[in-house]
């Protein structure tokens, strides 16, 4: 059995076969079947391949596909072959007289001649970053810093690429650009001349990469500032593994008659350890024709190197003891090496007419402050090393929110989920600031806001600071300032520095794990780097199926988090869901299978009936 000459009528069929097909809640899909099929009806032609469909307006790539695995169901059933492009080209050709198309000439003339050339594809260009831009600036810095075998952070790369670079390196907030010189890290992975590895992320150079840096190097006559030593360190770092770490052997760092009080009992704790060692610590640079290095364990995290700036001598780069700890790498940062400020998330701002606001206010106080985009938190505190500019983040973090704004995070559940990762800092001191301003529209949430309030001081343990406008919330974080200073002055900080951390969870337990181990006085405290809260405590970063099945389920309006915590109970990830819902023998059962799973929960766990037809609905 053949096909017929024109295949209109049975693709008029196929069409409605789909249109019978849809549900009651496809009402958009089958508006643009019909479409179709009445825009194919109206149309006079003889229509054979699937493609000559798209053709007819409303008959897209989508529903040709349809029609074309119809087509081939059917071809099947009737045992011939379907039709082919070339065989549509010349029974249009024989039926009409038209010249044949474009595809069939170009198939025709590459078989004339008994060859089969293809067509000669262009070569994809060799991608070189423009002088002076992102991509120029980031393979001289991963250059100049030697990142092959240990990577450099985001901010470090920015802060040591600014110079080969003519616009800035970091987005400008305040100027509204929102995209630093920095977003061309895609095109350098993209063409595999920079690779990004580990948690908090590093970056370090391929073969490829270093070989074009290099190229772009030697093609601009650039000289790195500390070129010579680099070079040494480098050829001295080709014999040994790169990733190893270095330890000082402090005996050749000190005369004869002081090498017998260098020699102490080790004992159990290693906090006892760093702290005898404060005063005896070895100075990080190479002395000339003295090996001082000895192989340790796995590396450590790149720590770039940054000349001493005027002033400094050996005694203040004494002030950064390196050690490991239980395979991480952690710094002690003596109580004077650094400076305490607080950092803003440029989100916050008191009018949009007025973004810099608090800056400015902070100011005016002779108080140090800085405005960065934050992973977590409005404000938070960090300590800034003066010698190296690394930062740490403090045990202190702010959530400032309006009575109006904490009344839409609780419609809309970003509270709790705020609360959950707040709590996951691993921060002692959490404060929510509460501006009640006298224009907050709380819209009938009275009950749910005092809820709310004694949940963060209650139940959740949080500090809260109410203010009633924004210049009283300046007043209050100026004071919580001062405290935060006066309570850094007497200790000293261990920053650490781990080198892969796979969710959040992960983050709050190696912090703990430090706190337990060195916190034993009130003399030292424990915290991460600013890189690695940024890079760990985003709102999408790093979550668990547990919470991405959680986060889903609070978009259905209704379920709470206790609902979202106790449905995942049971089906404790997506795919469960679906299966069950797919087991459901009808609709019905199918509505009513989470009442029965939680229809007589405790409390904010129950699932209603109607509550239970809305989430399949959703899943169906």
């Amino acid at each position: 059995m053949s096909l017929p000459s024109n295949l209109k009528d049975l693709y008029l069929d196929w069409l409605q076969e789909l249109i019978d097909s849809l549900g009651s809640h496809q009402d958009q899909l089958k508006i643009t079947y019909e479409k179709a099929k009445r825009n194919l009806a109206s149309t006079d032609g003889v229509f054979v391949y699937p493609n000559d469909l798209l053709k007819i307006s409303g008959i897209g790539n989508a529903i040709m596909r349809r029609m074309e695995k119809k087509l081939a169901t059917y071809c099947k059933g009737i045992g011939c072959n379907p039709p082919t492009m070339a065989a549509s080209s010349e029974t249009e050709d024989a039926r009409t007289g038209s010249k044949r198309s474009m595809t069939t000439l170009r198939s025709n003339s590459t078989l004339g001649d008994g060859t089969n050339e293809q067509p000669v594809k262009r070569k994809k260009r060799k991608y070189i970053p423009k002088k002076r831009s992102g991509g120029y600036a980031i393979l001289l810095a991963l250059l100049e810093s030697k990142a092959i075998s240990r990577g450099l952070t985001k901010d470090e790369i920015i802060e040591n690429g600014q110079k080969f670079c003519k616009t800035s390196m970091a987005p400008n907030y305040a100027t509204k650009e929102m995209y630093g010189a920095w977003s061309s890290i895609a095109a350098l992975k993209s063409n595999c001349l920079v690779l990004e590895e580990g948690r908090p992320k590093r970056y370090i150079l391929t073969d490829e990469g270093m070989d074009l840096a290099k190229t772009l190097k030697s093609a601009d006559n650039i000289v790195f500032p500390d070129e010579y030593i680099s070079n040494q360190m480098m050829n001295n770092n080709n014999q040994v593994d790169p990733n190893e770490e270095f330890s000082a052997d402090l005996s050749t760092l000190y005369p004869e008659n002081k090498k017998s009080t260098m020699k102490r009992s080790y004992s159990s704790s290693l906090l006892e350890i760093t702290i005898h060692q404060q005063n005896s610590s070895p100075v990080f640079s190479r002395p000339e024709n003295t090996n001082i290095f000895t192989s340790s364990s796995k590396g450590t995290p790149n720590q770039s190197t940054r000349p001493l700036s005027e002033g400094n001598t050996n005694s203040d780069q004494e002030k950064i003891i390196r050690r490991r700890f239980k395979g991480t790498s952690y710094e002690l940062w003596k109580r004077d090496a650094f400076e305490i400020l607080p950092i803003i998330d440029h989100r916050e701002v008191k009018s949009k007419a007025d973004r810099e606001f608090f800056i400015n206010a902070f100011e005016r106080k002779g108080m140090k402050a800085d405005m960065k985009q934050l992973a977590l938190g409005d404000i938070i505190w960090v300590a800034r090393h003066k010698i190296s500019g690394y930062q740490c983040v403090l045990n202190t973090i702010v959530e400032r929110k309006r009575l109006d704004d904490l009344a839409d995070s609780i419609k809309d559940n970003r509270f709790m989920e705020q609360k959950n990762r707040l709590e996951k800092s691993g921060c002692k001191h959490i404060y929510y600031l509460i501006e009640e301003t006298i224009g907050s529209s709380i819209g009938g949430m009275g009950e749910a806001l005092k809820t709310s309030l004694w949940l963060i001081l209650i139940y959740y343990r949080f500090s809260m600071i109410r203010t009633s406008n924004s210049d009283d919330t300046v007043e209050k974080l100026f004071a919580l300032h001062q405290v935060i200073k006066k309570q850094y002055e007497g200790r000293d900080l261990i920053v650490l520095f781990p080198g892969e951390l796979n969710s959040q969870d992960d983050y709050k337990k190696i912090l703990s794990f430090f706190k337990e181990e060195f916190e034993r006085s009130n003399t030292v405290e424990c915290c991460h780097s600013f890189e690695c809260f940024q890079d760990v405590m985003g709102k999408g970063d790093m979550k668990t199926v547990r919470e991405l099945t959680i986060n889903v389920l609070m978009y259905i309006k209704g379920v709470s988090l206790e609902k979202a915590i106790a449905i995942q109970n049971v089906y404790p990830t997506l795919n469960h869901i679906l299966m069950a819902y797919k087991e459901c023998k009808n609709d019905e059962e199918a509505r009513l299978l989470l009442f029965k799973q939680l229809g007589n929960a405790p409390g904010a766990k129950k699932i209603t009936k109607s509550l239970s037809a809305k989430i399949a609905e959703t899943f169906t």
